[in-house]
């Protein structure tokens, strides 16, 4: 309650309402969104040395005085910007209590979790590599904006040791992998300057980029058999190519390999198994052996696994056993 004295003695009282406080509460976030975007915008295009309170304050369409009050210095419109970049709003809510990373916390496959990593990382580089160049290069000639990036730096190693531990925690990581070098490994790949080199300049898109990820933290992390699960199931296609004498798989209308045989009515010589490059460890080999064993138990055929591939297929799946041919029988 404010009481105040106006000409001619009278004295009045002005009653601040919870609706006209809660009023300009939201207009001051509005405000303060509008400033830091601002800011946000000029450090990307002109650098962090060249952007100037007043530039910032043309830009969103407010006073000198109200940048400072709202928000405060240059250096507290980058953190800002790089705070918002991050985790998308202005909500005052911590990494570790976001969706995404509750989501993985919650996971215990770890080929899984992987893929959620990096999913999450692709969601957050797509927002704050820009801004993190800009931190990156004001560190070398401003002391703030090296702070803030040595702040950056324990962050995305503390987010990363989060990861490879809980990742431990299910049994995923590698037995001769550390939770501290595995968090090494994370560490370097959360960096934004490596999406900005290969997405930004080197012109590799998102999900070429994301599978990389993939690849890499898989085979880095992960024991073999858990890696599997890490990329996404295929719709495999399969069918018999009689005239070809080969079974094909396709993955959305690509040829993504193929089972060459020989064959008569009662028996089949499978002889080979390809698969194309960019399919390997998919599952397309998996599908053309099954649907062509299939086929040949239906038809009442037996197989000779000439191709190394379909023997030791076969003897990873006892029930098709009795599809081998036995000339001493």
């Amino acid at each position: 309650m404010d009481t105040r004295e106006p000409m001619g003695g009278a004295v009045v009282q002005e009653v601040r309402t919870p609706y006209s406080s809660a009023l300009r509460a939201d207009q001051a976030r509005v405000t303060r969104r509008a400033i830091v975007a601002a800011a946000g915008e000029l450090f990307v295009e002109r650098g962090y040395a060249a952007t100037t309170i007043d530039a910032v304050a043309e830009r969103a369409g407010v006073g000198r005085k109200t940048v400072y009050s709202s928000v405060g210095g240059k250096s507290a419109l980058l953190k800002l910007a790089w705070d918002w970049a991050i985790s998308g709003d202005d909500e005052p809510v911590p990494m570790s209590e976001r969706p995404a990373v509750q989501a993985i916390l919650a996971e215990r496959d770890p080929g899984r979790l992987v893929r959620m990593w990096v999913d999450m990382l692709l969601d957050v580089g797509a927002r704050a590599t820009a801004i993190g160049a800009v931190v990156l290069a004001a560190a070398d000639v401003d002391a703030d904006a090296r702070a803030l990036s040595q702040m950056i730096r324990q962050e995305s190693l503390d987010g990363a040791t989060a990861f490879v531990t809980h990742l431990a925690g299910v049994g995923g990581l590698r037995r001769d992998v550390s939770i501290e070098r595995g968090a090494d490994a994370c560490w370097a790949l959360v960096n934004s300057m490596l999406l900005h080199l290969l997405v930004g300049i080197r012109g590799w898109g998102l999900t070429e980029y994301g599978e990389w990820l993939v690849r890499v933290a898989s085979t880095t992390l992960l024991e073999p058999d858990a890696s599997a699960s890490a990329r996404p199931a295929l719709a495999i296609r399969t069918g018999d190519e009689r005239a070809r004498e080969r079974y094909e798989a396709s993955v959305d209308g690509r040829i993504a390999g193929h089972l060459s045989y020989q064959r008569t009515e009662r028996l089949c010589v499978l002889t080979h198994t390809e698969v194309d490059l960019g399919f390997d460890d998919r599952g397309v080999a998996d599908a053309l052996v099954r649907s062509a064993l299939d086929d040949l138990r239906s038809d009442g055929a037996r197989v000779i696994p000439v191709c190394p591939y379909v023997a030791w297929w076969i003897g990873q799946h006892p029930d098709y056993a009795s599809l081998v041919y036995d000339a001493t029988a």
